[in-house]
């Protein structure tokens, strides 16, 4: 980015625009007498302790500070992952002035002194080094003897200045803010101011070997999702991926609903086969194939995902392992294991027994899962979920049970015509 500015550069650049102005009072012809530059609010002018009606002069006030965003968003990540400052961060600033023309109405003399600030500021539109340091050296005393310390004069990127007209409504409104009565006067912006903070940083260690390692690019594309025996994605499935530059040079990967499946053996640049694990919660995901770097335990470096592909849909859909009927309950239970928030509801449809006038469907929801204990060795399965539902809400007769989870409902089974296991049956 090149260099930049202390915290003292907004100051500097006003100083500056005053001492273009200033400059511009003495030009011939019949400059006005007793003219000055002025930084003062504009509520000031006409107030008691400010230079009042009876004097001539121009007035320049900073009213708005904005973020540069272009600037901003060029600027490189500042933080470590860790959060600590590897370099100095950045702001960027546009600065919106007013310079505003007094004096006797009568001699015209805030017109006369309005053009000839019009005429400086399209002479000296850049706030060039030479011209910094002039204002500096001149205004650079007394209370704004602080400017001696700023370094505006070495920022890479020149201040430019442009004028900002300003519709009747904006100026009544900027005015109205400002809690005075209008003056005579332009609008202008000045771009871009950019400070840095002067904070300590830490800088990365040198690189003490260089290696260049070419690789071809290939883009993984995955057209369709299978899954064997053309029956639900539930735990244990077997899914075969389908598409072009499926395996990567290093490892290759599959992930679904936050995991990360291992292709099984037999899986090619245009098919990998994965088993559903259990870690996979029930419910809608998108899949895809990622490309993975792992991780080098010589050289540190990190893992790092070097491509995807494209995303397929793929519903897991949750399979009821038993019903049974502990005391005073019915006892569902259900892979895979619920993940913490999920939510999940348990339909009974009646197949036999009842009376006309009792209900025939009964459906019991239960609040958001909690969170969910995974075993500590991961290839140890995770335990099914239990969902008890009080016996008391169902009457006498044989039902069909069913579970949906986050909208992803179980499929049940039929010996015949009709549906009729998970079932159970109440006394």
């Amino acid at each position: 980015m090149g260099a930049v500015s202390n915290v003292l550069a907004i100051a500097a650049v006003t100083t500056t625009i005053r001492h273009v102005l200033h400059e511009s009072l003495s030009w011939l012809p019949d400059p006005v007498g007793g003219a000055d530059v002025t930084t003062l609010r504009p509520a000031q002018l006409v107030a008691d302790e400010g230079p009042g009606t009876d004097s001539a002069g121009l007035n320049v006030y900073l009213y708005q500070v904005t973020p540069n965003h272009a600037w901003n968003l060029s600027d490189l990540p500042t933080r470590s992952p860790a959060g600590t400052l590897t370099r100095r961060p950045v702001a960027a600033l546009d600065l919106y002035y007013l310079v505003t023309a007094y004096g006797d109405e009568s001699a015209l003399e805030p017109q006369r002194l309005l053009a000839r600030s019009a005429l400086a500021l399209s002479v000296t539109p850049v706030l060039t080094k030479d011209v910094i340091e002039h204002a500096i050296d001149k205004y650079g005393s007394g209370s704004t003897a602080f400017l001696d310390h700023a370094d505006l004069a070495d920022q890479a990127e020149l201040v430019k200045l442009s004028p900002t007209p300003l519709t009747l409504e904006e100026i009544s409104k900027l005015w109205g803010v400002l809690g005075a009565s209008y003056l005579l006067s332009q609008t202008y912006t000045a771009t871009v101011v950019l400070l840095e903070a002067d904070v300590p940083v830490r800088s990365a260690l040198p690189v003490r070997q260089r290696e260049l390692d070419v690789r071809t690019f290939t883009q993984a594309r995955l057209e369709q999702v299978v899954v064997d025996g053309s029956g639900p994605a539930v735990t244990g499935s077997t899914l075969r991926l389908l598409g072009a530059g499926l395996l990567g040079a290093r490892t290759t990967a599959v992930s679904v609903g936050g995991r990360r499946l291992v292709p099984g053996a037999g899986s090619t640049s245009n098919e990998v086969v994965v088993a559903l694990s259990d870690r996979v919660p029930a419910g809608a995901h998108r899949m895809q194939v990622v490309h993975v770097q792992p991780e080098d335990p010589v050289s540190g470096e990190p893992e790092r995902v070097t491509g995807r592909s494209n995303g397929v849909g793929l519903t897991v859909v949750p399979r009821i392992t038993n019903v049974t009927r502990p005391a005073g309950l019915v006892r569902v239970r259900v892979v895979p294991a619920l993940h913490e928030g999920q939510r999940a509801t348990v339909t009974f449809g009646r197949l036999t027994g009842g009376l006309p006038d009792e209900p025939g469907v009964v459906t019991v929801s239960f609040p958001p899962a909690p969170v969910l204990v995974e075993p500590v060795d991961p290839d140890d399965p995770l335990p099914p979920s239990t969902l008890d539902v009080v016996e008391s809400a169902l009457t006498a007769g044989t039902w069909l049970v069913r579970v949906s989870v986050d909208g992803a409902e179980s499929l049940p089974s039929a010996s015949g015509e009709e549906y009729d296991t998970p079932a159970v049956t109440v006394p």
